[in-house]
């Protein structure tokens, strides 16, 4: 006894649509979404530090000491990245025509490469 196998019609792929649900969960996981949490949240507990010490205590507890020690790391960063400053001034010095443009996306590309290498 011989089966014979049956064609199938060819049916069009089914659409599955996301629930509004989903498509939030989506949004609210994406980098910039975390970038506002982060902003919102950070913008709150400055209220909140407000609201319980009061603007004074607030400036002179919180923000003056996190501001000075902001201040010498960042002039510390901003030394130290001098070198770098200046290699990448003179790399923009040098990109007046198409091939030397391309010549500089290739350094940054190589550079790149070696960050994330390493």
């Amino acid at each position: 006894m011989a089966t014979t196998a049956r064609r199938r019609r060819a049916q069009a792929p089914v659409v599955v649509r996301s629930t509004p649900r989903h498509r939030l969960a989506r949004i609210a996981a994406s980098p910039q979404a975390r970038a506002v949490f982060v902003g919102v949240g950070t913008v709150g507990l400055a209220a909140l530090g407000i609201a319980l010490f009061g603007p004074k205590r607030f400036n002179s507890q919180i923000v003056q000491p996190v501001r000075q020690a902001m201040g010498e790391q960042a002039e510390r960063l901003w030394d130290d990245s001098k070198p770098l400053r200046e290699e990448i001034g003179k790399l923009m010095g040098r990109a007046q025509n198409e091939a030397s443009r391309a010549d500089l996306v290739r350094s940054f590309q190589s550079w790149i490469g070696h960050f994330r290498a390493s």
